[in-house]
């Protein structure tokens, strides 16, 4: 990984798919159970935990990525142009983000058979605050103060994203000790988490420390400032071989369907930096470990990883469009095999297809400016 070749992370497009489709996997038992479908949901707590868990692989894996290619460019050319970070990040996030929203708010509310009955009745869609929030991007923050939005609720980690780089180019570009600052930013968030329960402890129905909890909990940069230290450690090519097992690999994973069912619960709140570091070895083994277990990187994952954005974004619509059309049509859904398959076969295929159109006539447009303001060149698809 010397400064004068192209950075390559083989294995990450597949990664990103598999962090998708867990998302997806636990939305589709949520919306069956909204609109009063068997499923798998009630009794399984694997399912229901594999969405919070794939969006906490996604703030692990940005947090990877964006800090190994802004060491990079501040190694290669003595700085980092902020402002051609920002133009990347508005051109990749910014169209797709604005045209969920435009849907969510104008659109889906007229579609009756898609309808969510413990949403729809809240009528959040309303609110002219609720969309102000969305437009200066800051979903969370709206998830925070109003009940989620039918179809768009998926946003919010959006958010996260957005102000994770809004700060991040100036992390590091002002630090003289990177992985120092990493840890701080890590140690200060905890501090700051801490405080805030201890005082709605005391006041446990004060409405704006419940809003200032919900909004803090959801901000989840310390994930994010994990996946950094992985960066740094990779970069600085320091500790990180140590890693790099099989053994390290299984051992994460075992552990991560282990802590599904037996995390304590008095450190539930706190799980995700537990997760963190797990999902960090993961990335790290599967991107970096030539000898490891898991190999996806071939053309197939390499297309699903290039549309994960899309995929992530369409699927609350495209589950509670296809539900609802065969809601709507009168087609029995069961705990059977068969019908299961229908369903996830049905969903899965059409959000690909729905992300892979909107991939290809829709966000390569931006996307091909957007490689204008690219300062590192990459071997692969690295940066979200």
């Amino acid at each position: 990984m010397s400064s004068n070749k192209n950075i390559y992370f083989s294995g990450l497009n597949g990664l990103r798919f598999f962090a998708a489709l867990a998302v997806i996997v636990t939305h589709i038992e949520l919306i069956k159970e909204q609109m009063e479908f068997p499923g798998l949901h009630s009794n399984n707590k694997l399912v229901f935990e594999l969405g919070a868990l794939g969006v906490v692989f996604f703030f692990v894996l940005s947090g990877f990525l964006i800090t190994y290619l802004l060491l990079k460019e501040k190694e290669q050319t003595g700085s980092i142009d902020v402002k051609k970070f920002y133009y990347r990040r508005i051109l990749r996030i910014w169209p797709l983000y604005f045209l969920i929203v435009a849907l969510g708010f104008f659109v889906l509310p007229h579609f009756k058979f898609m309808e969510l009955p413990f949403f729809s009745k809240l009528n959040s869609h309303l609110s002219i605050l609720n969309l102000g929030l969305f437009l200066i991007m800051l979903p969370n923050l709206a998830f925070a103060v109003f009940r989620p939005l039918p179809h768009i609720g998926q946003l919010w980690s959006i958010g996260v994203e957005e102000q994770f780089y809004l700060i991040w180019p100036w992390v590091v570009k002002k630090s003289k000790n990177v992985l120092r600052t990493l840890f701080i930013i890590i140690a200060s968030l905890i501090v700051i988490k801490i405080i805030i329960l201890f005082f709605l402890r005391n006041d446990p129905q004060n409405p704006n420390l419940l809003i200032l909890k919900k909004f803090i909990a959801m901000l989840k940069i310390e994930s994010m400032a994990i996946g950094g230290i992985g960066a740094w450690m990779v970069f600085k090519k320091k500790y990180f071989q140590k890693l790099l097992s099989n053994y390290f690999l299984i051992g994460a994973i075992l552990c991560v369907l282990f802590l599904i069912y037996f995390m304590p619960d008095k450190i539930q709140d706190a799980s995700f930096l537990v997760y963190s570091v797990l999902f960090l070895i993961i990335i790290m083994n599967v991107s970096l470990n030539t000898n490891s277990v898991i190999k996806i990187e071939n053309k197939a994952f390499i297309f699903l990883g290039n549309i994960s954005y899309g995929l992530y974004m369409y699927h609350l619509i495209v589950v509670a469009a296809f539900i609802g059309f065969l809601k709507y049509i009168g087609f029995e859904v069961n705990n059977s095999i068969g019908s299961q398959v229908i369903v996830y076969s049905g969903i899965i295929s059409l959000t690909i297809l729905v992300s892979w159109l909107s991939y290809r006539y829709f966000e390569s447009w931006f996307l091909k400016i957007k490689h204008k303001f690219t300062v590192v060149k990459s071997g692969s698809f690295i940066e979200e």
